[in-house]
């Protein structure tokens, strides 16, 4: 197995997808306990629309998917009060639109289709050592201020009359949890693609509320699990020629069916 890594765009591949897939296994934990995973969703699709737009209108992809991802956290964040029009229902008009948007502004790109099938299946072993450091950057920020304030990511999410009680202003502290996931689906899709990330954020987390009940423990095994998957995923995507992404994806549900 080491041989399959001796490459230096295999190693920049293994840095890249350990890293995506050890920040988005953490956020993820909080996304399935909060159960948003409909927005995990959302954001990466908003962020593939950004990229189309971006490749359509000859801009950078990074900035312009990072614009309208923040742009999806705003909107879906705001809770409605009117009961025809729930948050549920305003999230999954934004996943619609933002797909439709990404097919549209595809077909009229002239080079769309190719760098758009990387986006949604994910192309890691393109990824440069700049990039990494990006995202190695922005996920030790976004643990970071996690771990910092992680009582009042906590109080607003599962119990928000204490956390208001406590002068916790639950809504403040939820937009701020949407703004650092939003920044970080925007980063890994860039490296990982669509499919990827969100499959990161979903089952090493649903793997970890399996086997523990303790959320230290749920951290390590959904980190220890989206690592696994990552090395022999890629593994595997060398041996076989199959693509990368979905060989990692594909892994981390074997781990989960033996969880289960």
């Amino acid at each position: 197995m080491i041989n399959a890594f001796r490459d230096p765009f295999m190693q920049t591949a293994l840095m890249a997808s350990l890293i995506v897939g050890a920040v988005c296994a953490y956020l993820g934990v909080h996304v399935v306990l909060r159960r948003i995973v409909f927005v995990g969703a959302a954001l990466a699709q908003v962020s593939s629309a950004g990229v189309a737009l971006a490749l359509l209108a000859g801009k950078d992809p990074s900035v312009v998917s990072l614009v309208l991802t923040l742009g999806g956290v705003a909107a879906f964040s705001v809770k409605s009060r009117d009961k025809r029009a729930t948050q549920e229902s305003l999230i999954g008009v934004g996943y619609a639109v933002a797909s439709a948007l990404a097919v549209l502004f595809v077909a009229k790109s002239a080079q769309g289709e190719a760098h758009m099938l990387d986006v949604l299946s994910g192309n890691i072993l393109t990824v440069t050592r700049g990039q990494v450091w990006w995202m190695a950057a922005a996920a030790v920020t976004a643990i970071a201020l996690h771990t910092l304030f992680h009582k009042q990511f906590l109080f607003s999410a599962f119990d928000s009359e204490t956390a208001q009680a406590s002068g916790i202003r639950a809504g403040w502290w939820d937009l701020f949890f949407f703004l650092i996931l939003g920044v970080i689906i925007s980063l890994a899709i860039r490296l990982a693609g669509t499919l990827l990330v969100f499959a990161f954020l979903v089952v090493p987390a649903v793997t970890g509320l399996l086997l523990s009940r303790h959320l230290g423990r749920i951290y390590a095994i959904a980190i220890g699990t989206a690592s696994i998957a990552t090395i022999a995923g890629l593994y595997a995507s060398v041996k076989t020629d199959l693509p990368s992404g979905p060989a990692i994806v594909a892994f981390s549900f074997l781990i989960l069916v033996l969880a289960w």
